[in-house]
């Protein structure tokens, strides 16, 4: 009989508890901080992070050291597990599934399956923690693939970063947006377009950008029967707080319902003062 793992990492906002939790395996991510580097989670936590990142020009993520990933599937060989589930966030986004390609090609105690998410952060995670609960009811990893993949297609995710100096110098953001985001006072609703990071809304102000937040979140949801919610930020405890008041009612009937602070991989890029929230819908 087989035994699986739910494998994930920190670029989908996964902090150690909540991966504990919910029974996920973790890789966790580098973080650059000036000529510091520190392991996602392992040396650094969100809180620390957010304190020290107006202090360095240089600012950057790297995927885990390809021996991190062996080493944790030694363990669960270890461990007595037979098969890994991985999931991934966008190749767009992250080297993570090219990762894994070449460690499955090499690796022959553990039998590994990788799904890739279109999406990045919370979005991702919640797909993890779909799959948890999955094999938690028994299902096989046939069974779990086409679930994941019906669910992957449903999801959303809808943020808003109050500068978008740390996404453009990321490169994960046209410089130009960026400019005029800056400029203006325009603060974009962002969401994941086709795997990358693209603009579906325009709001001049703070006030107005977030009803444009909380208005995609509600159109994600109407006629929702079954759904997961993410709610996240990064140092920014007053919109969060707002808006898990105003999405309370959403959130009281949600089959799981999260609120995190991003990890500091995921703050490299969206910066502080950042907020939003990712919906996985399974009916």
């Amino acid at each position: 009989m087989n035994k699986l793992a739910i494998i994930a990492d920190t670029a989908q906002d996964l902090k150690k508890d909540l991966a504990e939790h919910y029974g996920i395996e973790l890789i966790y991510y580098q973080v650059q901080m000036g000529d510091n580097h520190y392991r996602d989670q392992i040396d650094i936590d969100s809180r620390q992070f957010y304190e020290r990142m107006h202090d360095y020009d240089v600012l950057s993520t790297g995927i885990p050291p390809i021996q991190d990933v062996v080493n944790l599937l030694d363990q669960l060989v270890e461990q007595g597990y037979t098969q890994a589930l991985v999931i991934t966030g966008s190749l767009k986004l992250t080297g993570m599934r090219q990762l894994y390609e070449v460690v499955r090609e090499q690796y022959e105690q553990l039998e590994i399956f990788i799904v890739e998410s279109d999406y990045i952060a919370s979005a991702t995670g919640l797909l993890a923690i779909y799959a948890s609960e999955l094999k938690k009811e028994g299902k096989t990893v046939q069974e779990i693939l086409p679930e994941l993949e019906k669910a992957n297609s449903q999801t959303g995710i809808f943020a808003l970063f109050r500068t978008l100096k740390y996404v453009v110098k990321g490169g994960r953001f046209n410089k130009y947006a960026g400019i005029i985001g800056s400029f203006f006072n325009i603060n974009p609703l962002l969401t994941i377009l086709n795997g990358e990071i693209g603009v579906i809304n325009k709001a001049r102000g703070k006030k107005k950008s977030y009803l444009t937040l909380l208005e995609a979140a509600r159109e994600k949801l109407k006629g929702a029967k079954r759904y997961k919610i993410a709610l996240f930020a990064g140092n920014n405890n007053e919109e969060i707080a707002q808006l898990q008041k105003d999405l309370a009612d959403e959130i009281s009937k949600a089959e799981t319902s999260i609120v995190t602070e991003l990890t500091p991989v995921l703050g490299v890029h969206a910066g502080p003062q950042s907020v939003g929230v990712s919906i996985l819908v399974l009916e």
